[in-house]
């Protein structure tokens, strides 16, 4: 037997309103609920979406990535049990362009896209946490 949604997910994974903001303590499921409102979305309707038109985003890379293997590997589940339907298969093609990453790191893209308004070099990079965490101490203690 597979696994059973609660009411609240599935909700959550069939709300069609737009946009939708999933929020949870750890392991009860979000992956599982975004990975199936994704994988559900792409081959619905008379016009299904594309994977790579929807923007995830996570707080961890690491959460971006289980993700993004999460959809990978449903989104072969589903090619394999219908080997006729090509839209899956693309879909896992897309997959690896698709949208999904960290709040930092979309921010980052929305500014280098923008760097020129914003009198920034294109060649910018984000403080990572380890070298953030570094200079917040060396401030305190100043």
């Amino acid at each position: 037997m597979g696994f059973e949604f609660t009411p609240a997910q599935n909700r959550a994974i069939d709300d069609r309103g737009g946009a939708i903001l999933v929020s949870a303590a750890a392991g009860s499921g979000k992956t599982r609920v975004l990975t199936e409102r994704l994988v559900r979305r792409v081959p619905e309707g008379e016009q299904p979406s594309e994977l790579d038109r929807f923007l995830v985003i996570t707080y961890t890379r690491a959460a971006a990535a289980e993700l993004r293997e999460r959809i990978m590997t449903e989104l072969g589940k589903r090619a394999a049990a219908h080997p006729e339907d090509r839209r899956l298969r693309r879909q896992q093609s897309l997959c690896v362009r698709a949208h999904i990453g960290t709040i930092h790191s979309f921010c980052a893209e929305v500014v280098r896209e923008n760097c020129h308004l914003l009198s920034l070099p294109p060649a910018f990079t984000v403080l990572d946490e380890e070298r953030a965490e570094s200079i917040r101490s060396a401030i305190a203690t100043a």
